[in-house]
């Protein structure tokens, strides 16, 4: 009895339990593969109607329909279509090594709005253009046997052609991801040194969402691995299924949500900005200090030795610094960056992030902001200012954000601004 109890509990488990975990599963699959279908050709043509001005949305919105059809693609494949429509398959085959690049693109150009599709960037899709010249046999073959290799794909038969293509897909999609890791990472490193406002200039939703797809096709990697050995998870691969049908729900939106702001002038001309400065910097070959490079806290001037830059020329920049910042209230502009401060003291952008760092002692970001912090801390003591809310003379002192103005302004007082208000004795 004690023996045969663990093995009634495997048959019936397998022969019973597993099957109809399955059905169920494959269920809930094909509706997230239905809704995410139809969500992806939605956004891209909410993309294209509304936000095609941010320039790298074509590459988001071009990435959404990508994943629409491929969803398509394995929603098909679960329903049989492909065996009874073998050029169906033809059709929507190799879609996945579009989605890499697109996501990669899509990133790049955030992050440089100045850039333009390039030649050089058509070498991206030089492996989906590959693969489709070697669908050429296929489409112009014998069709009865394509669908004879369609309907008969096992872990033990599998043609070569399906072994490679996932292998590659999988290689290439984590090859990309991992590239958009690092790309937006460099980015947001140093942005306080170039920018006064870096809360929508992070891009912390987009590195999250790259982070999804990255656990999505890690996902995949498992199953197909799994598929190989003979088992499976779900039917034709039913969890990356339902997970790329969340994913392109969760991109696409907030691709959405956040065209508006990136296209706002204020945080486009910065992100303008910061991708010309940087690139100035890259040309010219100076230290890459001001574009995140981490620097000995103890030798602060060092990325400077070779500047050239007097005492005297220092010092008469950093009084037209303070002027700038005390007397004209440069602060007060929300996109103010440290090129845009640098032409209107006719200086050179290098030249002033060496005075900020050296003769100021602190970063740019933290030098603007905490003037902005200072005029806050003087209205809001000022009785006069009790007609306004927080977040008014917030905005009005330079900041953009709420979440980056009750940050900031904590870190600097010790306080959030409305018990700094009450400790003042002033009405919120």
């Amino acid at each position: 009895m004690t023996v045969a109890t663990p093995v009634r509990v495997w048959y019936i488990a397998r022969m019973r339990i597993f099957p109809l975990f399955c059905t169920v599963l494959s269920s809930i699959n094909n509706i997230a593969l239905i809704l995410g279908i139809a969500q992806g050709l939605f956004l891209a043509a909410l993309l294209r109607q509304r936000h095609w001005k941010l320039y790298a949305n074509r590459f988001l919105a071009a990435l959404m329909a990508a994943y629409a059809l491929i969803l398509l693609n394995l929603l098909a494949q679960d329903l049989g279509f492909h065996a009874l429509h073998p050029k169906l398959w033809l059709l929507l085959s190799g879609l996945p090594l579009l989605s890499g690049p697109l996501h990669y693109l899509y990133a790049r150009h955030l992050i440089h709005p100045d850039r333009r599709f390039g030649r050089r960037e058509w070498l991206h899709f030089l492996p989906f253009i590959l693969y489709k010249l070697t669908e050429l046999p296929l489409l112009f073959g014998d069709p009865d046997a394509l669908a004879f290799i369609l309907r008969d794909v096992t872990a033990h038969d599998m043609p070569w052609r399906f072994f490679l293509f996932n292998w590659a897909i999988i290689a290439q999609s984590l090859l990309y991801l991992g590239g958009t890791l690092i790309m937006l990472q460099r980015h947001a490193r140093g942005l306080e040194d170039v920018v006064s406002s870096a809360h929508h200039l992070r891009l912390t939703w987009l590195r999250n969402i790259t982070l999804l797809s990255l656990v999505a096709w890690l996902l995949f990697t498992i199953e197909f691995s799994f598929f190989l050995g003979g088992m499976t998870l779900a039917d034709r691969f039913g969890v990356t299924g339902i997970l790329g049908g969340v994913l392109v729900y969760v991109m696409g939106y907030l691709g959405l949500a956040r065209s508006e702001i990136l296209e706002a002038h204020g945080i486009a001309a910065s992100l303008q900005d910061l991708s010309q400065y940087r690139k100035v910097q890259q040309q010219a070959g100076a230290p890459r200090v001001s574009v995140g490079m981490d620097r000995p806290k103890s030798s602060p001037s060092y990325s400077y030795s070779k500047s050239g830059l007097s005492d005297e020329a220092a010092a008469s920049i950093e009084h037209r610094l303070r002027a700038a910042l005390e007397e004209k209230h440069v602060y007060r502009d929300s996109a103010l960056t440290l090129p845009k401060l640098a032409e209107q003291l006719d200086v050179s952008p290098h030249n002033l992030s060496e005075v900020i760092n050296t003769r100021v002692g602190m970063n740019f970001f933290d030098l603007v902001n905490g003037y902005r912090v200072r005029e806050v801390q003087r209205r809001l003591e000022d009785p006069a200012g009790r007609q306004f809310t927080v977040l008014a003379i917030a905005f009005d002192a330079g900041f953009n954000s709420k979440t980056s103005f009750n940050t900031i302004f904590k870190k600097q007082t010790g306080m959030t601004p409305s018990a700094y208000r009450e400790s003042r004795g002033a009405a919120v």
